[in-house]
């Protein structure tokens, strides 16, 4: 049996762009969980039963369980965006989330500056 995820390949998705296609083919296992991680947080891709997928935003907050203070830099989401078909983004807010217009969200981490 083929090792978990050793089809996944990270690859160019554009100008500048690199990433991997999870496809959910389950003769081709993959892992439950994809994370990228960076200064300030990580990303990631859980796989649910049902075949739809979670995708969690997690920054690095000094209050946080797992929070390293020797190895990691404390973050915190900074601003958010929802597009949604036939609405400019300035015009959305947190209501908006279940609007079967949404396309895209994005949140901005930042690395909190020493006080």
């Amino acid at each position: 049996m083929p090792k978990t995820g050793a089809h996944l390949k990270v690859r160019p998705f554009g100008s500048n762009v690199l990433g991997v296609r999870l496809e959910g083919d389950r003769r081709q296992p993959e892992p439950a969980e994809f994370r990228v991680s960076f200064q300030g947080g990580d990303i990631s891709v859980v796989r649910c039963t049902d075949g739809s997928y979670w995708a969690h935003v997690s920054v690095d907050h000094e209050q946080a369980g797992w929070f390293d203070s020797g190895s990691m830099k404390a973050a915190r989401l900074t601003d958010a965006r929802l597009d949604i078909v036939g609405k400019h983004a300035a015009e959305t807010n947190p209501g908006d989330f279940l609007n079967d217009g949404l396309y895209h969200l994005a949140v901005r981490i930042a690395i909190k500056e020493p006080k």
